[in-house]
């Protein structure tokens, strides 16, 4: 048998370093002796190269045998040559078995212990013949496998949510310039119309003033002339007489125009006054607007994704953040009362909008009212008597809102701060029912004819639309409309109870697409709860439907069987996920005078 490098052939009893030397030192020709032997190389190393065995990163981690432990020569080769693990816990020792009870590995010093007297013992040579083709090993490989294709898809999700975060920064970024260039346009605008308007009184009273003084100086110099001619006769009382007599005439004459002019010296002095709700925006934390979370947590759409074990299509974190209505159950919560004692009669709650802080702003058709609900404690803490019956309205910037009153051909301005108080009226040409802003503009669905029409803050119509493109009427009866502002185009949807429709709209009022269902009968009040999805009332279907825009699905989610009856008006409040509707039959105290409440569960 051949020899092994550092080992000497037998020559009779004697100790370790008689037989032995260090392995490393004797492939240089070095004849010195061991004092450890390194279990996993299976080497006999001197103190020196014991030293750097220590000191290597691959190697620091083997246990080395001293001299009253370790081996008097390398053994033949047996099946150790195929264990290269050491046990954890007996550094001397290989680990050479499994224990399926407690799923562990053991060296042959674990066998001894107590925990595992009671155990099946398998030796891991005769376990590892059927390991690589068993369940295990594959399940482990697939698990490996899915774990990539996870961190695969959570890093093209991260990715993703990158690619959106910087194209989103870079909207809201042009969205904000945009609005901070409106306002920049329409104060330049409203300081040039201040500025005409103080130079125009100013010209006004100059121009009033300056006619004073010239008649002041007229009669000025004919009673200078008078006094004269009346001294130069004075050498001739004759002539004193008659022209004093004649004097006494022109002197009353001058008093009666002096009068005239102190009666038209009363000129209109004028101040400029701070607007108070500017003023309020400027005092205001939250002026020009506020950046809201609207994006789910990564973590959660991740999770989902892993559980659904699924390469889903990227879409904007903003519409997975919002949940789909259509599939979302609903727990009924107390009425809230409206009825004020001051009522003549029961409620007709036409339009409901949903105020910041939690409050409700309703428009009360039968008692010509409007009225401000705080559903915190579910108490009326405002009303405002209006000129007539009240229908549509929609919030404006500055805590204001509009409301039209279709039999006045008007629309009121209101403020909601604290309390409903009213502010000016803007006339319109026509029954003006259901109402609505965006970029500083009014759109107004108008009946008897049925239109739609764009307008400025003050009534002046920028087009209208009532007919398509055949010459037919487009509308019957457009009693509600809502401008949708969740996307970065905003459109226009329109409801008409005759023809059971409901009209999308572009902003300049061209159609884009209709929607109908047979569940849904005499459309009215609408609202917009995310991109593609409204919330709908059908009267005469005695339901609340939800409406997906880009399938055009029409799904019940509220009806008789929920205490929906004669639906008006409905309002979505996504912070607390609350329902309010508005139910109006004129003669069912229950329905008339409550808004029902109902919560997303």
């Amino acid at each position: 048998m051949d020899a092994v490098s550092g080992k000497m052939a037998p020559m009779g009893t004697g100790s370790v370093s008689d037989h032995t030397f260090c392995q490393p030192c004797a492939n240089d020709d070095k004849t010195i002796p061991p004092d450890v032997f390194c279990t996993v190389c299976k080497e006999f190393l001197c103190s020196n190269c014991a030293r750097v065995h220590r000191n290597m990163k691959f190697t620091k981690s083997h246990p080395l045998q001293d001299k009253s432990t370790m081996p008097s020569s390398l053994q033949p080769e047996s099946e150790n040559k195929h264990f290269t693990e050491t046990c954890q816990r007996h550094a001397e020792e290989f680990i050479k078995y499994f224990c399926p009870n407690h799923e562990t590995l053991l060296c042959g010093d674990c066998l001894a212990e107590k925990e595992h007297s009671s155990c099946t013992i398998e030796r891991i040579s005769q376990v590892a013949k059927r390991y690589k083709e068993g369940p295990k090993y594959n399940g482990l490989k697939a698990g490996l496998v899915q774990v990539v294709n996870d961190i695969g898809n959570l890093s093209d999700n991260i990715q993703a949510s990158m690619k959106y975060i910087d194209e989103e920064s870079f909207t809201n970024i042009n969205a904000l310039r945009k609005f901070r260039n409106d306002i920049n346009q329409y104060l330049d605008k409203r300081e040039q119309e201040l500025l005409e308007e103080i130079e125009q009184k100013k010209q006004k009273s100059q121009s009033l003033l300056s006619e004073l003084k010239s008649n002041c100086q007229d009669i000025q110099a004919a009673t200078e002339k008078l006094k004269a001619e009346l001294q130069a006769k004075e050498v001739n009382s004759n002539q004193l007489f008659i022209s004093g007599t004649r004097a006494i005439k022109e002197l009353v004459g001058f008093q009666s125009a002096l009068k005239d002019i102190r009666g038209k010296n009363s000129v209109s002095y004028f101040k400029f006054t701070r607007d108070p709700t500017t003023e309020q925006l400027l005092a205001s934390c939250t002026a020009i607007g506020r950046v809201d979370q609207v994006a789910s947590d990564l973590a959660d759409q991740v999770a989902s994704d892993l559980a659904d074990q699924q390469t889903k299509p990227q879409v904007s974190a903003l519409n997975q953040s919002r949940a789909d209505l259509s599939q979302s159950q609903f727990s009924k919560l107390p009425d809230v009362p409206v009825k004020a004692s001051s009522d003549t009669c029961n409620c007709f709650l036409f339009r409901v909008a949903l105020l910041p802080g939690d409050s409700l702003l309703l428009s009360d058709y039968n008692n010509r009212s409007l009225k401000l609900v705080d559903t915190t404690n579910n108490k009326l803490v405002s009303q405002v008597n209006l000129q007539s019956a009240p229908w549509g309205l929609c919030l404006l910037p500055g805590d204001r809102a509009a409301v039209t009153l279709p039999w006045e051909k008007k629309i009121q301005f209101v403020s909601t701060q604290e309390n409903v108080t009213l502010q000016d009226v803007v006339k319109v040409d026509g029954l003006c029912h259901g109402i609505d802003f965006c970029d500083d503009n009014l759109i107004v669905s108008f009946s008897s004819p049925g239109k739609i029409v764009l307008m400025d803050m003050k009534g002046k119509v920028k087009t209208s639309v009532d007919k398509d493109s055949s010459g037919k009427p487009l509308f019957l009866c457009p009693s509600y409309l809502t401008v949708t502002r969740k996307s970065q185009t905003n459109v226009v949807y329109v409801t008409d109870r005759d023809t059971n429709t409901i009209t999308k709209l572009s902003m300049s009022l061209e159609v884009l697409q209709s929607y109908q269902d047979p569940i849904l009968r005499s459309p009215l009040g609408l609202t917009a709860v995310a991109d593609n999805q409204l919330l709908v009332c059908g009267e005469a279907s005695h339901n609340i439907l939800f409406l997906d825009t880009h399938t055009g699905r029409i799904t019940q989610l509220l009806g008789k069987d929920e205490g929906i009856e004669w639906p008006f008006s409905v309002a979505y409040c996504p912070q607390k996920k609350m329902v309010f509707v508005t139910c109006c039959y004129g003669s069912i105290p229950e329905l008339d005078n409550f808004v029902k409440v109902f919560k997303v569960v």
